[in-house]
């Protein structure tokens, strides 16, 4: 009985504690540090709760690092920190306060890229040619009035004679709910990537001349529903005009067999994403489906609607193991012939199984499956004091990640299979990679890949939060 008792009130404390601790605190007040540039309410826009708002005493930790995050997937902050700075226990309410560390916001600098799908293409395929190079200067102002605005601007000649303008603001009306994104492109082309064969890009030139010019003008309208939800309804306008010597390469470049090929592309996204830190993220998930019509009649000069639709799961083991699960497929309702310029599958953007970095392939429809786990080797920050001359990037975040891949894409290829031995197989990918995370902004992977064809290769990519 005396055991029983002892029993009944040490249950009874913990029972009281439990109830403690589930109980809500109120946010009293926040506090925000260290802005220059940065407007105040884009900051308090990021948090998912306000002056006023309640949190579970046992989802504080939670709340705060999930709050830190949102604010570092702004891209303009090179450290965030979201901290409890007083608990009044008597009235049970804090006093929170945010500390930023800003980005270094304008880069402008001169333009000496590669002209080609990525580097290893142009390192291996076309032998590090200096004669694909694009030279110029690029604009990159982020935080441009301080709402986390972004102005893009570029000029460039050499390979690619381009100007492109592009203003994106993130909210406009009273809720910060409503963003617009606008812009503007020009460019010119001396080679002309004409048809996919041997599962290659084939490229022709004639004389110099003048082989494709495109317009484009584009408008993007955003809703934000949530911190984590956002639909995006974006139309685009692009006019391509090609050399009539290039029908003669492919007279299915553009539907009508013209030279002059005009369209209108309507297309919608519904996007869902969670994840903790969107450039390497270690849990979290995203769910994203998409519908694009181009053409809007059978008489346009393209007519086609296609939908996609992609997820991604994210897990954290311990503190340094990150799995990653990740698919993508797409599904083309107009099932007629398109144009060639318009027929693109695997191995454009990010959309291909490494290991076939070197290949496009092309199709209607594709699948695309991807596994990844990492090992995080290192986390530090990296003090490179008055040796670095800019003050917001004296202090680094560092993050090296080992990481092993498995990979496998299908793509049905009704037109152009005979040209493409790649088209309407499964493709499989494997391999290590060293992956660097520098500032939380700046992502460089190095890859050793392997593919189906037993072809092992060195693959370099890099990719920004911005």
């Amino acid at each position: 009985m005396f055991v029983n008792k002892h029993f009944f009130t040490l249950a009874l404390l913990l029972a009281s504690a439990l109830s403690a601790f589930s109980q809500p605190v109120t946010v009293r007040s926040i506090e925000v540090y260290g802005l220059k540039r940065t407007k105040e309410a884009t900051v308090l826009k990021e948090l998912t709760f306000g002056t006023g708002d309640s949190i579970i005493q046992t989802e504080i930790g939670e709340v705060l690092e999930r709050n830190r995050n949102n604010l570092l997937n702004l891209g303009i902050f090179n450290e965030v920190q979201v901290n409890i700075f007083q608990w009044d226990t008597e009235k049970n309410e804090i006093d929170v306060v945010v500390e930023v560390h800003e980005s270094w916001y304008i880069y402008a600098v001169p333009i000496a890229e590669i002209a080609d799908r990525n580097f290893n293409v142009w390192w291996t395929t076309y032998n590090h040619s200096l004669d694909r190079l694009n030279l110029g200067a690029r604009l990159d102002w982020l935080n441009f009035t301080g709402h986390n605005d972004k102005l893009k601007a570029k000029w460039q000649f050499g390979y690619t004679p381009k100007q492109e303008l592009e203003y994106r603001f993130p909210y406009f009306n009273k809720k910060k709910s409503v963003g617009i994104t606008t812009g503007i492109l020009h460019s010119i082309n001396k080679e002309i990537n004409y048809e996919s064969r041997d599962n290659q890009q084939q490229f022709a030139t004639v004389n110099e001349m003048r082989m494709i010019e495109r317009w484009r003008g584009q408008i993007k309208l955003q809703y934000r529903l949530s911190h984590y939800l956002r639909h995006e309804m974006a139309w685009t306008y692009e006019e391509m005009i090609i050399a009539p010597e290039v029908l003669e390469f492919n007279p299915n470049y553009f539907r009508k067999g013209e030279t002059n090929h005009a369209v209108l592309i309507g297309k919608y996204t519904y996007e869902y994403d969670d994840r903790d830190l969107r450039i390497y993220p270690s849990k979290g998930i995203r769910a994203v489906f998409e519908a694009e019509k181009i053409g809007w009649g059978s008489s346009d000069d393209e007519n086609t609607l296609t939908s996609t639709i992609s997820m991604e799961w994210n897990h954290l083991t311990g503190k340094r193991w990150l799995q990653r699960i990740s698919g993508i497929g797409k599904y083309s309702l107009s099932r007629s012939q398109p144009s060639y310029v318009h027929y693109r599958a695997l191995g454009y953007e990010q959309k291909f199984v490494r290991g076939y970095e070197l290949y496009v392939i092309d199709g209607l429809d594709y699948l695309l499956g991807k596994y990844q786990i990492s090992y995080n080797l290192l986390s530090k920050y990296v003090q490179w004091g008055k040796f670095i001359p800019v003050e917001q990037f004296r202090k680094m975040q560092l993050e090296v990640y080992l990481s092993l891949h498995l990979e496998a894409g299908r793509l049905h290829d009704p037109y152009t299979v005979d040209k493409n031995s790649l088209a309407n197989i499964w493709l499989f990918g494997q391999g290590a990679g060293l992956n660097v995370l520098l500032y939380h902004n700046f992502l460089i992977q190095f890859n050793v890949n392997r593919n189906h064809l037993n072809e092992v290769g060195f693959f370099i990519h890099n990719h920004t939060s911005f």
